[in-house]
Parts: structure tokens; sequence; C-alpha cells
């Protein structure tokens, strides 16, 4: 934050934009920070700096910022604001898919609310549909102008992807436990697998699994169980 104040003032000195005759302009700093964990460092430099003799405190820079910590608003609080920042806020913390709905609706009112609502509607559709997609991959979200008019469809796509993750979970897992009852079997017949032969088991689609299991019974060494499956 020094750095970005001491640009500030070297750009208005260098373009003219203020004359240092009339003194330079004051500056209110502040770090909006979005971070999962909570911000645990202190807003002013000063406090910063390793103990050093008294006599050259008038010297250290003094700067203080004000902080804005997005997850250290509780949710019910931000939700009652109707505020467009606390709907932002409430959507950068979602904790699951019931929450972003939530989140969505309440942004999608407080737009609809606001006297900016033209400029915030091309603005902040972009960035909703750029954080869904961030944190969602394959979900498909409406185009941004139709943010405000297609919730009903933002929220049928997220219970979709919901649906088609955990369908997803399922099914790896079902794969994960097809894996270890093959491994422990192969272990059983012919004693402890390499790492590498761990690693093709863990790797194996669901065809190679049902394949080398057929072959276990028959096959006379690893080798005739992980021979050339294909067809």
């Amino acid at each position: 934050m020094l750095q970005y104040v001491a640009a500030l003032y070297d750009h208005l000195l260098r373009s003219k934009a203020v004359d240092i005759a009339d003194g330079l302009p004051p500056v209110l700093p502040i770090v909006l920070y979005n971070g999962d964990a909570r911000w645990r460092q202190s807003s002013e430099l000063y406090s910063l700096i390793r103990p050093h003799p008294p006599v050259l405190k008038p010297f250290q820079p003094q700067l203080k910022f004000w902080l804005l910590d997005e997850g250290a608003f509780p949710a019910a609080e931000l939700e009652d604001m109707q505020r467009v920042m606390a709907a932002i806020f409430c959507f950068e913390h979602t904790p699951d898919t019931a929450a972003a709905k939530r989140a969505i609706r309440n942004l999608a009112d407080a737009i609809a609310k606001s006297p900016f609502k033209q400029r915030l509607d091309r603005v902040l559709a972009h960035w909703v549909k750029y954080r869904l997609e961030s944190r969602m991959p394959g979900l498909a979200t409406p185009d941004a102008e139709e943010l405000t008019k297609g919730m009903h469809m933002l929220e049928t796509n997220i219970d979709r992807w919901e649906a088609q993750a955990i369908a997803k979970g399922v099914q790896q897992g079902m794969q994960r436990g097809e894996a270890f009852l093959l491994q422990r079997q192969l272990t059983r017949r012919f004693g402890e697998l390499s790492a590498a032969q761990q690693a093709k088991l863990a790797a194996a689609t669901p065809a190679q699994l049902e394949t080398w299991g057929d072959r276990v019974l028959d096959a006379s060494s690893l080798d005739e169980v992980f021979g050339d499956t294909r067809h």
C-alpha cells in the first residue's frame, strides 16, 4: 500500500495534475480481502517494523489502510443489508450450492433496486459468470444480460451441476473400491505389487479393471493379468 500511495503521488506530480505548492491530496488506502482464512496481519505499516531505538521512530514510514475482510462479516448480517456490495461479499464466500443460489438471488434483487442498475447489470453479470464458471467448471451460465431475468435457469443449472458432481463422486468411489479389491486379489495370488503396478491399478478405466478381474483366476503371472487389454 505504501508503494501504491507513493506511485499515485508520483503520477499526479509528473502529469502536473496537482501543484505541489497547493499540497498533495489526501488518500484513503483500502484493502479488499476475499481470502478464505481471516486476515491476521496489522493494518498499520509501523507495527510491522522491527524494534528500533526510539530516536528513529519519527523517521519511520507511517501508513494505515482500511481493511475490508469479506469473510469476517456474518452471512446473515450481509443478507439483511440488501446492498450490492453485501451481496457480492456473500457470493464470494458461499460454502455450498444452496448458499450460492441464495447469494445470486440477493445480488439480483440488490441490482434491481440500485439507481445504477444499468451499469451494474453489465459489470457484475460478467463477474458472476466468471466466478461461477471458475468454481463450478462445466456449469452453463446465462449471458450477462440475462442475469436478472434468468435466475431460475441459473439456479436449475447449479442443481444440475451438483447432481452431476455427486454422480461422478459415486462413480469414482465405486471404481476405487473395485481397484482396491482387485489389488487385494492380485497380492494374495502373486505377492506384493510394485509401485508401478499399484499406480497402473489406480489409473485404470472401469473396462480395464473388469478385464484384469476376469484374468485373476486363470493367469499364472502378473504379466498375464496386465497384458494388452485391447480387442
